[in-house]
Parts: C-alpha cells; structure tokens; sequence
C-alpha cells in the first residue's frame, strides 16, 4: 500500500514556464521538455500617457496580470505547476520601477522605456558621452533607466524618506516581478537587464561607481546582478500550490536574438511593438554608430551584440488591420528602413532570423526578403523573446 502511494506521489517533471512580459501586456508561455510550443496566453497592460511624452504603467498591474496567465496556462493545458522544470522571464527592458521594501508599495507608477520626459537632463549630461558609451555600449537617452530614476529620486517625495530609511528598492520589471514571485525573497536582475540602465559597466560586468556618481543614484537601492542562467530563487508555493525554480532571466530583444543562435555574425529582426535589428559580435566589444552595443547572456566570457531600434511596429500595424492596402504600404516603407540599418552592419549577414507579433502573416518577411536580397528565416515561433529564456532553461538541465 506504500509503495503503492509512492508511486502516485512521483510526478515527472517535463516542461519549462516562460513569463514573457511585454511593452503592451504579458504573456505565460508552456514549452515541452524539446521546446515545442505548448500553449501561450496573454492579457494587455493599461498604458497611460498623463503628459506629452510621458509613458506610464502600474507595476502592481504587470504583476497581477503575470500572474493570472500564468494560472491560466495551467488551467488550459490541464498541466500541474508540480511538473514544471523550471521557470524563466523575458521582458520590456529600461521600465524603471521603485518601491517600498518594506510595504511592497510603488512609490510611483512605472516609468515605460518609451517615456522622453528625462530629454533635457540627458542633454545636460553629454559631456559624459564618451566615458558612457565605452563603459556601457550605449548612448545618453532618456530611453535607459538611470535617468529615469533620477527623476523619481527628484521628484516623489515619498522616495526621498524611503531612501533615507534604507527601505527604497529599484528594478526593471523583471526584478520586480521576481522580487513579487519570490514574496520579497530575492531583489536581483540579469546582466541583459542591467546593462540596459547605464549604471552597469560590461567590461566589470558590475555597477560602476563612476556611472551611479553621474547619475546621482545611490548604489543601495540596486539589486544583485546575476547571470541570465542562474539560480534565481523560487516562486513561493503559496502562489502556485508548489515551489517552482527560477533559472533564467534575459530582457527581450537579447533573448530573441539567443533564440536565433549565439554565433558570430547571427542576424535577427523583431518585429513587435517597436522594431529591433540584433547582429551577435561574440566577445568582442565594438562601437558602431547606428547602433548600441548591448550586453548578451554570457558565461565566464562575456558576449556581445550590436542592437538597432526602429520606433515603429506593431502600434501602427493595429489600426491598418482592415485596409489591406494601407498596411501594405506601411510594411514595405518598414523594411525598407530595416534594410538600411541591416546594410550599416559590421558582418554582412547570409541569412536573418525573424520574429515577432507583425510577422504572423507573412508580408513583411517576403518584403523583407525582396529588399534586403537575403535568405529569411522565421524562428520556430513567432515568440522568439520566450523561446530564446526556454532555451536558457533547458541547456541547464
């Protein structure tokens, strides 16, 4: 009769969970243990624009809706969260989040990446330009996170006496969202996600003293740097019935290129709320103008890839849904400008990789195939984001 009962209790575990948490709404991602694609289910974020430029989110909402696609992923695929290896998060990088360690309570709503309001005090800032641009591959822009703090530091009010308190946190919103799943357990980012703050130097691979000190933010509030393949925690049982482990984090666009492949010269497009051309240098740092040169999940070496962005994606493609011809129109002008970025690229790519919500139906890879005179190659899915933190997860087993 034990043995018996023995036998029911051991469950197998096969399956890898991906939260990918987007600019426009989160999804919960099932992958099987050969990193098919099991089911995906995502709900929208409300976005919240309260001046001209200014772009906002609720953390406590990017959490409750994770966690509900989440539950919903399970619920859909009748799987049980005690048979789940391991548990993985991609997300919208740069969000700037601060909260209250000791409540869990925001100071102020989240800070969207695509938020301008910090322009002018990047502009005051560019004498650092240099110094900033080798010790983080990226530019002066309000589009990064260390401004974005700085502001909320200057002001919100409550900041300021939680700072004096010891009690104010900083994230991006992956380190928000495990610091929720792990109920406090654990304040800590990857090295994709810290390196998108301009706080980070990818040669120390640390935060940098000199960084904090131009920005004006102080390193207390920071959370542990990890690798992307790490032990992360886990996600408390209360939340699922079982304890489940954390062992991935990477921010989106690095995923999606990791999806791609980590060799030299691996070409990718996004195509998604924004769109975002990756090349992988490997380890080799290198500055090119068009382009920043961001931080990729890396071992003892660290590795290295050139990121170009285009500001248009999938916002534009949603109203043109039912004028056939218009969005046409809109996705040939898209990779044409794809095109001219791919052209600036050190390392003329054989083939490149797509991904992304807009490519669903086609269109813009045999666009792109047309203009750019190169093999295209859709990822396995169209996610790439979540498949590139599945594929982290499994090479851990």
């Amino acid at each position: 009769m034990q043995n018996q009962s023995l036998k029911h209790s051991f469950v197998v575990k096969k399956y890898f969970l991906v939260l990918d948490i987007g600019t426009s709404g989160t999804k919960g991602v099932l992958f099987d243990i050969d990193l098919n694609l099991m089911d995906e289910v995502r709900l929208p974020f409300t976005i919240s624009h309260p001046k001209k430029g200014w772009v906002e989110e609720n953390p406590r909402e990017l959490y409750q809706k994770s966690v509900q696609v989440l539950k919903r992923v399970f619920k859909t695929t009748k799987i049980q969260p005690n048979e789940v290896i391991a548990f993985g998060i991609t997300n919208q990088r740069e969000t700037t989040i601060v909260w209250d360690q000791k409540t869990g309570k925001p100071v102020y709503p989240a800070i969207v990446w695509e938020d301008v309001r910090t322009k002018s005090v990047c502009k005051q800032l560019r004498k650092n330009e240099t110094f900033i641009r080798e010790s983080t591959g990226l530019t002066i822009d309000s589009y990064f996170s260390a401004t974005k703090i700085a502001w909320i530091l200057t002001h919100v009010p409550v900041a300021k006496k939680l700072l004096g308190l010891n009690r104010l946190q900083f994230g991006t919103v992956d380190s928000w969202i495990l610091w929720n799943l792990t109920k406090g357990n654990v304040h800590a980012t990857d090295e994709t996600n810290a390196s998108r703050t301009l706080l980070f130097n990818v040669h120390t691979r640390n935060w940098s003293r000199q960084l904090l000190h131009v920005f004006n933010v102080p390193r207390s509030i920071l959370p542990t740097v990890k690798r992307s393949q790490d032990d992360f925690g886990v996600i408390e049982k209360s939340i699922f019935g079982t304890e489940i482990p954390i062992r991935a984090i990477c921010g989106d666009q690095q995923s999606s290129l990791y999806a791609a492949g980590s060799r030299l010269g691996t070409t990718k497009v996004t195509y998604g709320t924004g769109t975002f051309i990756g090349q992988h240098l490997g380890s080799n740092f290198e500055i090119h103008k068009s382009f920043f040169t961001t931080f990729m999940p890396s071992g003892k070496k660290a590795q290295f890839a050139l990121e170009g962005k285009i500001s248009r994606g999938g916002k534009e493609v949603e109203p043109l849904l039912d004028y056939p011809k218009r969005l046409k129109k809109f996705l040939y002008k898209l990779a044409v400008d794809v095109n001219k970025l791919l052209k600036r690229l050190p390392i003329k790519p054989t083939k490149i990789f797509i991904d992304g919500g807009v490519m669903c139906d086609g269109i813009i890879g045999e666009f792109q195939a047309s203009i750019s005179h190169t093999n295209i190659v859709p990822l396995t899915i169209t996610n790439g984001t979540a498949l590139g933190v599945a594929k982290l997860l499994k090479e851990q087993m």
